[in-house]
């Protein structure tokens, strides 16, 4: 549905916020199927699990940045310093963020088996184990020393065909489970026996159909879900696909649908692409990946979605009052990326008269950024950073220390500034004009007492 001009004369005439037109939004057909579909995708539980999967992973993937960032650290004079202590500093790094698969994996299996009421300890055991069988061992250097994992179908390489055999494993339990054809063993054995007797047969079959479709069919799961999975990395490169991400989660927060429900798919694409530039970054080469979600975090939602922190700064200095005591309440959350006291106290959820900069100003945002990373003006997002901390620390720490990226971060900033402030005036007067137009409160009056 699109939002009300708010130069018309009609915008002029009706109330601002969530009334009448906002109602009417909120009752419209469009609307409730959007939000039935985000709540069916919510719901979904392969989706969900994925994602849970993926947001488990995310502190150890946090803890090896730190580890990448003292190996690598953002001067010349400091590089100098450690270089002696890099390969020592750089191993918690590779054992983090180079099995990401195998933790993913079982994040994964844990997240869906609780969502089918199974037991998540021996579903996710059993997930792992279905993966790593289902891996090819190579040959070491030394021949004596035997055959060993690769890395690469360990780390981001092997991550959506670690995703596929988690829930592979988990469906297969799902489907004794219901079928009672599990091994049961009589009262009065320990409970954790009887779940891993139960989890016997269900385990069997996961890992003996990885070993007959790797080892025996010779048909590379791991590597065809890489494959699948590589055109979604080069489009979420490209600039369309990072305004259409912008799009749809402003949309989304627009109509009151949490934009997080859509865009939690992709969440694996996002996290194979800040990983293979970890890795890039590990090496000294170059990091081959633009949009990932680091991209839009720091340099694109700044304050949050809908790049408000600029919304907040302004309505400190708003001449009505609700807006400025908004403003007030809100300022502090959003230089910590939290903008929910925005959102739904301004509000800008269900408001046309600011529809279109929160539609325009992340799209604006993100178009510089992209241009900055791809043309390399800037270094690329290379490092995980914790979301809550103020946006100019978070984009100097993502790039690994690049101080272009704060002039990136503040440029987009005032960006924002310039493209709200019309509307934020606007929106302004019309408040001030209808508190002014408010009756006055009636003085309470004390009756007099006859004497």
């Amino acid at each position: 549905m699109a939002a009300p001009d708010p130069t018309s004369a009609r915008a002029d005439s009706e109330p601002v916020g969530p009334g009448s037109g906002a109602a009417a939004l909120e009752r419209s057909p469009a609307r409730l199927k959007l939000k039935r579909f985000a709540e069916a995708l919510g719901q979904q539980p392969h989706l969900m699990s994925v994602r849970d999967g993926v947001i488990g992973a995310l502190p150890l993937i946090l803890v090896g940045s730190i580890f990448l960032l003292c190996a690598q650290p953002p001067t010349a004079a400091l590089q100098a310093k450690v270089a002696p202590y890099a390969p020592t500093l750089l191993i918690p790094y590779r054992m983090l963020g180079g099995v990401l698969a195998l933790y993913v994996c079982f994040g994964c299996a844990y997240s869906l088996a609780k969502r089918y009421a199974l037991d998540p300890l021996t579903s996710a055991l059993t997930a792992v184990a279905t993966y790593l069988v289902a891996l090819t061992p190579l040959p070491l250097a030394d021949k004596a020393a035997g055959v060993g994992l690769p890395f690469a179908r360990l780390g981001a390489g092997g991550m959506f065909g670690a995703l596929a055999l988690a829930i592979l494993a988990v469906e297969v339990t799902r489907f004794f489970d219901r079928r009672r054809w599990t091994i049961q063993l009589p009262g009065g054995a320990p409970d954790v026996i009887i779940k891993s007797f139960a989890a016997l047969i269900p385990c069997c079959v996961s890992i003996v159909i990885a070993w007959a479709v790797v080892h025996v069919v010779h048909f590379d799961v791991i590597g065809a879900a890489a494959s699948l999975a590589r055109p979604l990395v080069h489009a979420g490169n490209t600039l369309p696909a990072a305004l259409a991400v912008v799009a749809i989660d402003s949309g989304m927060w627009l109509i009151g649908v949490h934009g997080y429900a859509v865009l939690a798919a992709f969440k694996p694409v996002w996290l194979q692409m800040l990983v293979e530039n970890m890795n890039a970054a590990a090496a000294g080469l170059h990091p081959p990946n633009v949009g990932v979600q680091e991209m839009f975090m720091w340099f694109v939602w700044q304050g949050g979605s809908g790049s408000t922190l600029a919304v907040a700064l302004w309505l400190l200095r708003a001449k009505s009052a609700s807006l400025r005591s908004v403003g007030k309440l809100a300022a502090l959350p959003a230089i910590f990326n939290i903008n929910e006291p925005l959102l739904f106290g301004l509000p800008m959820v269900l408001n046309g008269a600011l529809a279109i900069p929160f539609l325009l100003a992340p799209l604006c945002t993100a178009t510089t950024a992209w241009c900055a990373f791809h043309f390399d003006w800037v270094a690329r997002p290379r490092l995980e950073v914790i979301w809550t901390i103020p946006s100019p620390v978070g984009a100097y720490l993502t790039t690994g220390g690049d101080w272009r990226a704060v002039v990136l971060e503040l440029f987009n900033l005032a960006l924002t500034f310039a493209i709200y402030a019309p509307f934020l005036r606007r929106y302004d007067r019309k408040i001030l004009a209808q508190e002014q137009a408010a009756p006055a409160p009636e003085k309470a009056t004390v009756p007099e007492i006859a004497t």
